[in-house]
């Protein structure tokens, strides 16, 4: 398996001491390959801290009170690279070894954005189980305005989950980063669907830029390393290059991966940056 970063740099079998030379010395690094390839390469702690939204299992539907698989044109989502159509079985162990990756690779926090519908929903409350001791808080992102139903008898969408996960003191809510006064900052955030990502008609589900603004400046450090393995257009790694982290990100599919590269490398480029 060939990786792929903006040094142009291919480096197979990265020992832990190469990854942190690689990984943490630049102002970001990105790889096109399974996040899972990409995080098997790093030692423990590796990153500062996680942040992602993994693809929502979209396209496994109900039909005739039995799950079955949407036919979609694959060249219109993840150009044929994902399906995102698991049976529920398959997507909770894939979430699972993720998860798990990134609490393993992190050294502080791991936020994870989902929204339960109906090819998760199973799967989701099976992860807040198996994860029940390594939960620290949850977020609620309101979207402001309601995503329609799709069908009679169904309520709108109007908001996702972002669960944070920790492993070194997830039994508190008291956070070790906290940029925040006492009592200024909800556990609700409202934010607009697409707000502020002028890549938001490229991918669909895109984060709106405030999103992880608010995430990285509230509860990580200037300096820190944000790893994200659902890189997609690259919004999380713009928004860290702009309050002086460094950002890690995979990303499977080669057009959103050449696209978050051509965002970032015109980041970094400007002159009022690193």
């Amino acid at each position: 398996m060939q990786t792929n970063s903006i040094t142009e740099v291919e480096i197979k079998n990265v020992k832990p001491i190469l990854w942190q030379t690689h990984c943490c010395t630049q102002p970001f690094s990105l790889w096109n390959e399974d996040s899972l390839i990409t995080m098997n390469k790093m030692p423990d702690n590796a990153v500062s801290h996680c942040l992602t939204s993994p693809p929502y299992n979209y396209n496994l539907r109900i039909h005739t009170g039995k799950y079955t698989k949407r036919s979609v044109n694959e060249k219109t989502k993840y150009d044929g690279s994902f399906k995102d159509a698991l049976t529920m079985d398959e997507y909770f162990e894939w979430q699972k070894d993720v998860i798990t990756e990134m609490i393993r690779i992190s050294s502080g926090l791991v936020f994870y954005n989902i929204q339960m519908i109906t090819g998760n929903k199973v799967a989701l409350m099976k992860l807040l189980g198996h994860f029940a001791e390594q939960v620290k808080e949850i977020l609620i992102w309101d979207k402001v305005h309601s995503e329609p139903a799709m069908s009679e008898r169904v309520l709108n969408s109007e908001f996702e989950f972002i669960i944070v996960f920790e492993k070194n003191n997830p039994i508190s809510r008291q956070f070790d980063i906290a940029n925040f006064g006492r009592g200024t900052l909800a556990n609700i955030l409202r934010i607009k669907k697409n707000s502020g990502n002028d890549a938001a008609e490229i991918h669909n589900a895109a984060f709106p830029r405030p999103l992880p603004y608010k995430l990285i400046k509230y509860f990580t450090n200037e300096g820190e390393t944000i790893y994200d393995p659902f890189m997609g257009t690259g919004t999380t790694g713009l928004v860290c290059i702009e309050l002086k982290r460094k950002f890690v990100g995979s990303e499977i599919n080669k057009s959103y991966f050449d696209l978050s590269t051509q965002r970032l490398t015109n980041k970094v480029g400007s002159p009022e940056l690193w």
